[in-house]
């Protein structure tokens, strides 16, 4: 059935992101991207179940992102079975993390790589970028 309001509901495909040396995933997931939704908004989740490292290395964007960490324990919201490293700055600057995690970046923050070095339980990583075509990486 059809609906008027059928333009404001989206199904995000599947998308998977492999690492350039050496072809492991880091990302496994759902993804929809601005050019998919008509806003200047792109989103991914996916659940974390094996430690991995990117090769994403310290860079920039000319917007906002944000990246989110949760576990993935319905009963209890702080139960967080991982730990992952996140590093900020240009001299990247370490931050080891072990509970749910929410990460805000400005436009012009250098940051990564990012590593989750231990999952006992599978957790959730969420990205959320306020981008739409003219965003860029440097």
């Amino acid at each position: 059935m059809s609906s008027k309001y059928d333009k404001y509901i989206f199904q995000p495909p599947h998308m998977r992101l492999s690492m350039k040396s050496d072809n492991s995933t880091v990302f496994d997931g759902l993804f929809i991207r601005s050019d998919q939704i008509g806003y200047d908004f792109s989103m991914g989740h996916q659940f974390v179940r094996k430690p991995f490292k990117g090769d994403n290395p310290c860079h920039t964007h000319n917007f906002q992102e944000f990246l989110a960490w949760y576990g993935g324990n319905p009963d209890d919201p702080d139960d967080f079975g991982a730990e992952g490293v996140f590093y900020f700055g240009e001299e990247l600057e370490k931050h080891v993390f072990t509970k749910p995690t929410f990460v805000a970046l400005p436009p012009g923050l250098p940051h990564c790589p990012l590593e989750i070095t231990r999952v006992d339980r599978p957790i959730i990583q969420i990205e959320v970028m306020l981008s739409g075509p003219g965003g860029t990486r440097e």
